[in-house]
């Protein structure tokens, strides 16, 4: 279990295009993100996600639960994207007696990264089943309590407004809720 703490913003695909031109950008990869949550809905309506990300052939289930200045985190490698395994079953039932699962989405990103001396920046562009969208997220390591400043301050040196993003989850959840 640790916090994660994480700034978003929508980027331009003029912006995105401008940044991987410059080379800031690397270690392109693909993942893709499938989201389920518990038959009672427990961690959607608790603020989470339960949520197995696919990344070169290799499986990790993560559980995030918001609170008001961080998110918890809750990770484990697992064996495909099965959601029903002893282990995330095991997990689920320390919050809820809900066994069943439903699977909400899925999302497919290609990401480009890049390390500093706060956290990873990644440039983000996803595909949801009828949308796509391009973000930067900044994901700080652990420890570091505000690099906020430092956050903003990049993006003007990039000439890129700040728009806040939710998470690619509630943006999944909204298109879904827009078209069933």
């Amino acid at each position: 279990k640790f916090a994660e703490i994480e700034y978003k913003t929508f980027v331009s695909g003029d912006a995105a295009s401008a940044l991987l031109a410059q080379g800031v950008f690397t270690q392109g990869q693909l993942q893709t993100n499938f989201y389920y949550d518990t038959q009672n809905r427990y961690f959607t309506s608790h603020r989470g996600v339960l949520r197995i990300r696919e990344k070169n052939g290799q499986y990790r289930f993560t559980a995030k639960l918001k609170h008001d200045s961080h998110v918890d985190e809750y990770e484990c490698d697992v064996l495909d994207n099965t959601i029903s395994t002893d282990k995330i079953i095991e997990f689920t039932k320390q919050f809820t007696s809900s066994e069943g699962f439903d699977y909400l989405g899925k999302t497919t990103t290609y990401r480009y990264s890049y390390q500093d001396e706060y956290g990873v920046w990644c440039l983000d562009f996803n595909v949801f089943k009828y949308t796509s969208d391009i973000e930067i997220e900044y994901e700080l390591h652990e420890g570091i309590d505000d690099a906020k400043r430092h956050f903003l301050d990049q993006l003007k040196l990039w000439n890129i407004e700040y728009k806040p993003s939710e998470s690619k989850f509630q943006r999944l959840m909204k298109e879904k809720d827009s078209t069933d």
